[in-house]
């Protein structure tokens, strides 16, 4: 029964939940410090206009009423130029030029979809805020992902092509500006839940989750990565419907250049080949260049990494072990996939010893404040002894 209610939720009773979650009784705003998520002394302005159009999209009269009071009080702290500060104890210093841009599109679908709700005088307000934010932006050069919030905004026609994660956010932001819906072919994989355009965000063990994934999970029912409470439900608020969209094939494991994903038992696994070179098919390689002298013992140029997690076991030709040698596979194990890897040495001489220790990937992010010593992951490295030229070291991955 606890399962079929989950299911049921909606994206954007998760965005006020998590917004609820850190809202200060005291002062009624949202208190949020992304680089600190214990911080409770900073107010941002982004996450708080997010969260009132959140409460505008729920629908009730108490929601409704809740969000225009708090717009009515963000809209004091609005620049004489029209630009909003990142952070309410700014004021009236605004750091970021595009904050306007990113508030924009929140002014605009409130007064859309609710304008005739809202009374008179809130809608003035928020037309008016709206008005000031685009003359701002009007009167500064733009990056292509911000001409293109602004010419939407302005009710024109606008192309530009996302890449990165938050890119394709505030693309798709933009594009529920216009008055129709949008093809889009969206590097999104239903099954898995995840969005795997651009470069990997990890945090803790699992991928960060990402506002898009909440607004294309909601007909599917939430896995629980996305169940899980997280800041970043807030933003998602300004997603709506995305109609006309097209996902990539369905499919239990995703394979793109240096990660792969699947699902396992209770969470989103990965695996990730930070700096190697990907051949497709399983095949991978490390470009190992010339001048580097080990020292101790403690060079490690290529290495792999696997979330830890009790679902997962790792084994050395079929027994326990934290060594291997080259040609030696590796076999990782999980409820939802298993798959072996070997590496071998290509090309140049060398001596390298595989050692398999707790560590965190690049793209980790979670190491920070009391987490800061913490090992989310599995470091399935090669420490090189010796060599005295350049090297290529490759990885064959058996099993997907």
């Amino acid at each position: 029964m606890e399962t079929e209610l989950k299911i049921q939720k909606r994206a954007i009773d998760l965005a006020v939940a998590a917004g609820r979650k850190r809202m200060s009784q005291r002062t009624g705003f949202i208190h949020f410090f992304p680089g600190e998520e214990q911080a409770a002394d900073t107010i941002p302005l982004y996450e708080n206009v997010c969260f009132a159009l959140a409460l505008f999209r729920q629908r009730s009269v108490e929601a409704v009423r809740e969000g225009k009071d708090l717009l009515e009080r963000l809209f004091a702290f609005q620049g004489a130029e029209g630009n909003f500060p990142v952070y309410l104890h700014e004021y009236p210093r605004c750091y970021d030029p595009w904050m306007a841009l990113k508030i924009a599109p929140a002014l605009f679908q409130i007064e859309r979809h609710f304008g005739s709700v809202i009374g008179s005088d809130a809608k003035g307000k928020i037309a008016s805020a709206l008005d000031r934010a685009i003359r701002f932006s009007e009167n500064r050069p733009r990056p292509p992902v911000w001409e293109h919030r602004l010419q939407k905004l302005l009710q024109r026609e606008a192309v530009f092509t996302p890449s990165t994660q938050e890119e394709w956010f505030h693309w798709i932001v933009s594009e529920q500006l216009g008055s129709r819906p949008f093809p889009a072919e969206i590097p999104y994989q239903p099954l898995l839940q995840a969005f795997v355009g651009g470069s990997e965000i990890q945090e803790k063990g699992e991928p960060r989750p990402f506002p898009l994934e909440w607004a294309l999970a909601e007909s599917e029912g939430f896995s629980p990565r996305l169940l899980k409470d997280h800041p970043a439900a807030i933003q998602s608020a300004l997603v709506f419907s995305v109609e006309g969209a097209s996902y990539l094939p369905a499919s239990p494991v995703s394979i793109t250049a240096g990660r792969i994903l699947w699902n396992g038992a209770g969470k989103l696994h990965s695996f990730s080949l930070p700096g190697a070179n990907w051949r497709g098919s399983g095949q991978a390689f490390f470009d190992l260049p010339t001048g580097v002298e080990p020292e101790k013992g403690d060079l490690i140029e290529a290495a792999a990494f696997c979330d830890i997690s009790p679902e997962t076991s790792i084994s050395v030709g079929g027994r326990k072990g934290t060594v291997f040698r080259l040609g030696e596979m590796v076999r990782i194990e999980t409820p939802g996939l298993s798959f072996g890897l070997t590496f071998s040495l290509e090309a140049g001489q060398g001596e390298f010893c595989g050692q398999i220790s707790r560590a965190n990937r690049p793209a980790q992010t979670a190491c920070r404040g009391s987490l800061l010593y913490e090992a989310f992951d599995w470091q399935i490295a090669l420490r090189t002894l010796r060599r005295s030229g350049p090297c290529r070291i490759s990885l064959a991955l058996e099993g997907l």
